[in-house]
């Protein structure tokens, strides 16, 4: 079976060295099979502590969080007084040099067999239930993007402590659609569009009914391909109860605008009135414009505001200790 995959979900950010004015902590927890998971605290330097911690979610890449220029230049500004949380991805650490092939060599075996949304959720939980133990915070914000995104928005859906959740450019409702419009804007003819199409549908259909096996793929493994596959966006934003601001870039090429259009208008049609949606008609996946001048700072400007109201709304709860997950 011959399939052509175009390099899908991209980074939601790009990266450059590391530069932020807070104090840092690297930090790690070990795993229940003796690996470990790293994660780091930029805490504020300002005052002893913050009451609001950040999570930021990287996309689908295999390189290291910190290797993002725009977590520390624009992202973080979501909320810049809050303590900002990173965590890397299984088997990643800080090592790990940067790199935008998605076939890159060097990516690490571990990361390429565990690596999955499930493995990311159960790591964030597992960092949560440690940094609950040492410090306290009112208020948490999670934000990711592409990827980061459908993090984002599954951690939300299954802990009842986030105050706001801002997921963006992350796809509709199935993961499929997605892949299938960013293979169609690849192409100028309709006829290589359609065999790349049909092969990965093949391809969707075989993951979907098979057995685990040994799979690389646009840098993933058979786990993270089938979990991707099989998630239902709706299903899950279904379970989201405290606030949370979708955004969408109008010209984005990685994700479908429409379908993204399609499950809002479905969710808001099912009454869930937490959920506000935002696009930005003449922005792709990365917040640019048709000039390819980076707009990202009027987005993070609009979600700030999002946030001040939205967080002045709700009570100060701190976070609490979340269940353990395993993966399947």
């Amino acid at each position: 079976m011959k399939i052509r995959v175009i390099p899908i979900i991209l980074l939601f950010l790009t990266l450059s060295t590391l530069a932020d004015s807070r104090s840092v902590e690297s930090l790690a927890v070990d795993r229940p099979d003796g690996s470990k998971i790293n994660y780091y605290l930029f805490e504020q330097q300002h005052k002893l502590s913050s009451d609001v911690l950040l999570l930021l979610l990287q996309g689908s890449d295999c390189n290291s969080v910190l290797q993002i220029k725009s977590i520390f230049s624009d992202y973080r500004n979501v909320w810049p007084e809050a303590d900002l949380l990173l965590i890397e991805k299984y088997g990643i650490d800080k090592k790990l040099g940067y790199n935008t092939d998605p076939e890159r060599k060097d990516c690490p075996v571990q990361y390429l067999q565990k690596d999955s949304p499930k493995q990311r959720l159960i790591d964030i939980k597992t960092v949560l239930n440690t940094l609950c133990k040492d410090r306290s915070y009112s208020k948490f914000i999670v934000m990711g993007g592409s990827e980061g995104a459908v993090i984002a928005n599954l951690l939300t859906a299954s802990i009842d402590h986030v105050d706001a959740t801002i997921s963006f450019n992350g796809g509709g409702r199935w993961f499929i659609d997605d892949v299938l419009y960013n293979i169609a804007t690849e192409y100028e003819g309709d006829e290589d569009a359609n065999e790349s199409i049909k092969g990965f549908k093949e391809f969707s259909e075989h993951i979907l009914n098979s057995e685990p096996f040994d799979l690389q793929l646009s840098g993933h493994g058979y786990t993270w391909w089938r979990q991707m596959l099989s998630t239902d966006q709706y299903k899950v934003l279904q379970g989201v109860n405290s606030p949370l601001l979708i955004v969408q870039g109008g010209i984005d090429l990685s994700v479908s605008p429409g379908k993204v259009n399609d499950m809002v208008l479905a969710l808001r049609k099912s009454g869930k009135g937490n959920i506000e949606y935002r696009i930005y008609e003449g922005l792709d996946h990365g917040f640019n414009n048709i000039k390819g001048l980076s707009e990202r700072k009027r987005v993070i400007s609009d979600i700030n505001k999002w946030l001040k109201e939205t967080l002045s709304n709700n009570p100060n709860k701190s976070i609490q200790p979340t269940a353990n997950a395993s993966a399947d």
